[in-house]
């Protein structure tokens, strides 16, 4: 019989691969989203929304015992807000990479803990820490130097009608921001919500691109390629790298996971780079490890509050 000493070891870094195999396996999508170059933001959400829709129901089905319709309809108010926000940050985020460079965005998608670290403060109540606001100035040097600190009409893309470098950077902090919101949403759900509250996510995601599409005038679907890819994007490696993530996210602490978590950020420019040749600056590679350290600091304060906390209460 294995000692009690050695059983928690061995289930953390049980947690802590299964962690680094979600991150790795969410990362495999931007394979998926680059090779279907034809398809339109709207078209490809649409599709990956349905793959997503149909793993993730099928899941509910299976870990809760009742209708995936029935476990919608009991869905409360903080669920359905964690609904619309994972939604925007979908939206935005496809939107994002179709128009941007992969590095840069995930970069800048990775400010989603800072940020929901600053809603906590008005939505919550939340304190901010000494550490939190270093690591929100670290952060706001990284995405300056992303940025190359130019915000002149040429970089903007005002000038001659030129193409904006920051419609993407735009777009990937819309997808930090409404990220964070679900994270602070996910937090008031109820348990017994949450896989309920994804499924619905893909319900949602395919009826909103349906409607954008009709509206644009554009087909379902370019071509059938398109639609495999999207399908494998949304069914497997979307439902499966969450399951991964979240099944290991019960035995590793908040530090380490979120540490863990950042191997998508690094693998995804690793893949595009690989395999699409894409390249990025060093003001990019420079900004985004800034970016990454803010966020471990971040996560280090948060740790240091829980474990108070819990002193607290066990006092």
């Amino acid at each position: 019989m294995t000692p009690p000493a050695l059983a928690l070891p061995r289930t953390y870094w049980a947690g802590c691969g299964l962690v680094i195999a979600g991150g790795l396996m969410l990362s495999l999508g931007i394979l998926c989203l680059r090779a279907a170059s034809a398809s339109d933001a709207w078209q490809y959400l649409f599709w990956r929304g349905i793959g997503f829709t149909v793993s993730l129901t099928a899941l509910a089905a299976r870990r809760h015992a009742a209708s995936p319709l029935a476990q919608i309809r009991r869905l409360g108010g903080f669920a359905w807000v964690s609904v619309l926000a994972l939604v925007a940050s979908q939206v935005f985020f496809i939107a994002a990479i179709k128009a941007g460079n992969t590095a840069e965005v995930f970069f800048l998608l990775s400010l989603a803990p800072l940020i929901a670290a600053i809603l906590a403060r008005p939505l919550l109540g939340e304190r901010i820490g000494v550490l939190s606001l270093i690591a929100i100035a670290v952060a706001l040097g990284g995405v300056a130097l992303m940025s190359g600190l130019s915000f002149d009409a040429a970089s903007i893309g005002w000038a001659n009608h030129a193409p904006s470098p920051w419609l993407p950077r735009v777009l990937a902090l819309g997808a930090a921001v409404s990220f964070a919101l679900y994270s602070l949403a996910t937090r008031g759900a109820r348990t017994q919500d949450l896989d309920a509250a994804l499924a619905t996510v893909g319900i949602v995601t395919s009826l909103l691109c349906a409607v954008a599409l009709v509206w644009l005038g554009l087909p379902l679907a370019p071509r059938l390629g398109d639609v495999a890819l999207a399908l494998l994007h949304g069914g497997v490696v979307l439902a499966l790298g969450l399951v991964l993530f979240a099944r290991g996210s019960r035995v590793v602490p908040g530090v380490t996971l979120v540490m863990l978590a950042q191997a998508e950020t690094v693998a995804a420019p690793i893949w595009t780079y690989l395999v699409f040749h894409e390249t990025t600056t060093p003001a990019v590679i420079g900004g985004g490890a800034l970016i990454l350290s803010a966020v471990l600091i971040e996560a280090s304060e948060q740790a240091r509050h829980r474990r108070g906390a819990a002193a607290v209460n066990a006092a």
